[in-house]
């Protein structure tokens, strides 16, 4: 009879393998919970804040599945998300705040939120590809957070 890993018999090992990859499939889907909650916070920093609708329609969940095969989204239900992502043409951040500097000093003292107080400051790192970019810039280390709880890197 085989001894491996303090197991002794085919049978035996078979059934740590089978709890090792129970567990392993749990923490990958752990894992993925966490990049998907970082990717989330770091699109948020970036993400452009006009009246709030969009950065608050962020969010991170499991959409289906368990273990090895979870499937975690992150993303935006604003209904113009999309628009804003992928318009590369629109002036975000500082290049917002040179375009309307007329307007934001005109609308100073206006409450945010308003029709009269939309002109605002914008912070220097709003943008467009506000997910997209975060994914790619923070991809390794999404991919060892995945990897960490999982213990497989």
């Amino acid at each position: 009879m085989a001894k491996v890993a303090g197991i002794i018999g085919a049978k035996a090992v078979i059934n740590r393998l089978k709890r090792v990859n129970k567990n392993l499939g749990r923490n990958v889907q752990v894992g993925m919970t966490r990049a998907g909650l970082f990717l989330q916070r770091k699109s948020m920093e970036i993400v452009p804040k006009q009246l709030v609708n969009l950065s608050g329609s962020s969010y991170s969940r499991n959409i289906g599945g368990r273990g090895f095969r979870v499937d975690i989204v992150v993303g935006y239900t604003s209904p113009y998300a999309v628009y804003v992502h992928e318009d590369l043409e629109a002036a975000h951040g500082e290049a917002f705040n040179i375009k309307h500097a007329r307007e934001i000093a005109a609308a100073s003292g206006t409450p945010r939120g308003t029709a009269e107080g939309g002109m605002f400051k914008r912070g220097k790192n709003e943008q467009a590809k506000f997910l997209e970019k975060p994914a790619r810039d923070n991809r390794k280390a999404m991919l060892m957070m995945i990897g960490n709880k999982a213990k497989i890197v």
